[in-house]
C-alpha cells in the first residue's frame, strides 16, 4: 500500500529530532521510504512510503508524534483506480 503524510512541526526541529527520524526509519524496515520533502505552506513537508498494511504504517507514523503532526492519506495509483472505477 501507498501513503502520503502530510507533517507539521509541533516545535522547531533539533538535531536528536532528526537523528531520531533516522533511527525510526532504519529500525522499520517493513515500511520503504520513499521521498521526504520540505515544503512551504500549509504543510512543513510530506512523506511518500510503502507498506504491507495501514497497521505496519500507522504503527510507524505514530512514532514520530512527540514532535510532528502528521495527516495520511492512503494512495492509489492512477491506472490502479481508473479499474476499480470502471473507467478503463
Amino acid at each position: 500500500m501507498d501513503f502520503v503524510t502530510l507533517i507539521k512541526f509541533r516545535r522547531k526541529l533539533t538535531k536528536d529530532d532528526v537523528s531520531k527520524t533516522d533511527q525510526i526509519i532504519k529500525s522499520n524496515p517493513s515500511v520503504k521510504v520513499r521521498e521526504m520533502l520540505w515544503t512551504f505552506g500549509q504543510y512543513d513537508g510530506l512523506l511518500v512510503a510503502e507498506a504491507p498494511d495501514v497497521d505496519t504504517y500507522m504503527q510507524f507514523v505514530l512514532q514520530f508524534s512527540d514532535y510532528l503532526a502528521t495527516e495520511t492519506l492512503v494512495a492509489v495509483p492512477r491506472e490502479k483506480a481508473l479499474k476499480l472505477a470502471g473507467l478503463r
